[in-house]
């Protein structure tokens, strides 16, 4: 989905965009490139989601860096695990293919102080 989906709308966006399927090196890897946002599928078939975000936040150069975790709006258990990791923001896949543009701005948002959740049943 993120390759065929959000890559080219970040890209329209200005961001500069790389990918990587996760594993034991991905949290180094991902720290020297230094990136300004993360994005996490919680639901992914290749790793443990929240394991990842886990293990991003763990990098010191990392650490304030946000994330925004996304999975499919049904599967709820992936949101609540996504917070306790530490994503800054968790999101429905719905909202990451219709509406980035405006997740990225709620991620503004919430670097700014507002707490409120995106909604999970958003489809």
């Amino acid at each position: 989905m993120f390759a065929m989906m959000i890559e080219p709308t970040l890209r329209k966006l200005g961001y500069q965009v790389r990918t990587l399927a996760g594993g034991p090196a991905t949290a180094v890897q991902v720290a020297a490139w230094k990136p300004e946002i993360l994005f996490v599928n919680l639901a992914s078939s290749r790793c443990d989601g929240s394991a990842m975000v886990k293990a991003l936040r763990a990098e010191a150069a990392l650490a304030a860096t946000p994330i925004i975790g996304y999975a499919g709006h049904v599967e709820r258990q992936h949101f609540q695990a996504g917070r306790e990791a530490g994503a800054t923001l968790v999101v429905p896949n719905s909202a990451m293919r219709k509406a980035l543009p405006a997740v990225l701005e709620k991620l503004r948002n919430r670097l700014a102080g507002d707490q409120s959740e995106w909604p999970e049943d958003d489809d």
